[in-house]
């Protein structure tokens, strides 16, 4: 057993009952505990642009910096038993046309630990797709870190997808140099428990960090995106978007951080989410938060649940359009609002993941991963 694992015990050890954290208390974990899993790593399927540096090992320094970051037990979790991780590295001045591209599978009832470590080198652009998948009462805990430095720019799409009794729980952990710019999206879709953790760190003047969140859940499916952004310089930027889409009994929740150090000023930091109920039962609930210790700052953030708006169903009604198109075309343009990421590798793929979800197809047109 490394130090690292050791000291991760420690943390998960001391940071008791997870719903006495007012981060957790809200996430019921149900789905992760309803039986007892054994604990495996994963099996990495991907299709890397040759330019892109893979090593797999222990990386002492990216792991630790994991273990500083609050409320994050599953990110110790992952730590205490999973001892190596991937780590890719985008050299600097390097523009990546191929996303990296990953899928990363589960489909036995186990507990799965997967870590990677991405580093983009100066003024080098790339993109990443990870595909999350997971049946037969499986359960991931991923976890990623990113280190975006000076001028980098990474464009990063998420999708989490599950059949029942199952659960996905990730962390990512972002630094950003000076001018760098980080766009996230994530969608969540089946599976009966989602949750995505991000902490971000914009630590250089000019940085941009941009999140798009999207859940569309039905039955007893249960999502929460939880975010804490936090700009420590000065004229940096950043933009939480949520979108849901709750049918059923389903849960959505979004819990969003925007922190403002002292002597940040000129920040601009944003946060919009909106949930659209579509059955009495479905909820909803979102926690926004500022706290800010900058004078000379532009800080907002907004949230909007209710029902898909009458007039614009008769209006498409009127123009020969069917009840049941109309609510698919009103709520898959609402879905797409939070699309962030703009490299041309992925942007179409991300677009096409959240139409075919929406619309019941299962043959997605993702990157492909070998």
């Amino acid at each position: 057993m490394t130090s690292i694992q050791q000291q991760a015990q420690v943390y998960r050890a001391q940071y008791g009952e997870l719903r006495r954290h007012e981060t957790w208390r809200w996430t019921p974990l149900d789905a992760l505990t309803m039986r007892e899993r054994k604990s495996e790593g994963g099996d990495y399927q991907s299709d890397l642009p040759d330019a892109v540096q893979e090593k797999y090992g222990t990386f002492i320094y990216a792991d630790r910096c994991l273990l500083d970051l609050p409320d994050a037990p599953f990110a110790a979790q992952n730590l205490a038993e999973q001892r190596e991780s991937l780590m890719l590295v985008v050299p600097d001045d390097t523009l990546l046309d191929q996303p990296i591209a990953f899928n990363i599978d589960l489909a036995v009832p186990r507990l799965q630990h997967t870590r990677i470590h991405l580093y983009v080198g100066k003024n080098s652009r790339a993109a990443c797709w990870l595909d999350y998948q997971v049946s037969r009462a499986g359960a991931q805990l991923p976890v990623l870190s990113i280190n975006a430095a000076e001028g980098a720019e990474i464009d990063l799409a998420l999708w989490f997808h599950g059949e029942d009794n199952t659960a996905q729980l990730m962390h990512i952990a972002s630094q950003q140099a000076a001018n760098s710019r980080i766009r996230i999206n994530a969608l969540q879709a089946g599976g009966s428990l989602h949750r995505l953790d991000v902490h971000s760190e914009l630590r250089g003047e000019g940085s941009h960090f941009a999140f798009g969140g999207i859940q569309h859940l039905r039955g007893s499916q249960i999502a929460d995106y939880h975010l804490n952004v936090r700009h420590h310089t000065e004229n940096s930027e950043s933009h939480q978007i949520v979108r849901g889409a709750l049918d059923d009994s389903a849960q959505g929740y979004f819990d969003g951080t925007i922190y403002v150090a002292h002597g940040a000023q000129k920040t601009d930091a944003r946060q919009n989410s909106r949930y659209i109920l579509l059955h009495d039962n479905a909820r909803s609930q979102s926690v926004p938060r500022l706290e800010i210790y900058a004078d000379d700052v532009q800080c907002a953030h907004g949230s909007t649940t209710g029902r898909l708006d009458p007039d614009a169903l008769f209006y498409l009604q009127s123009r020969g359009i069917s009840l049941e198109n109309a609510r698919k075309m009103l709520i898959l343009s609402f879905l797409h609002e939070a699309v962030v990421i703009e490299h041309p590798a992925i942007l179409d793929a991300v677009h096409d993941a959240i139409s075919r979800d929406w619309l019941g197809d299962n043959n997605e047109d993702t990157p492909d991963a070998a």
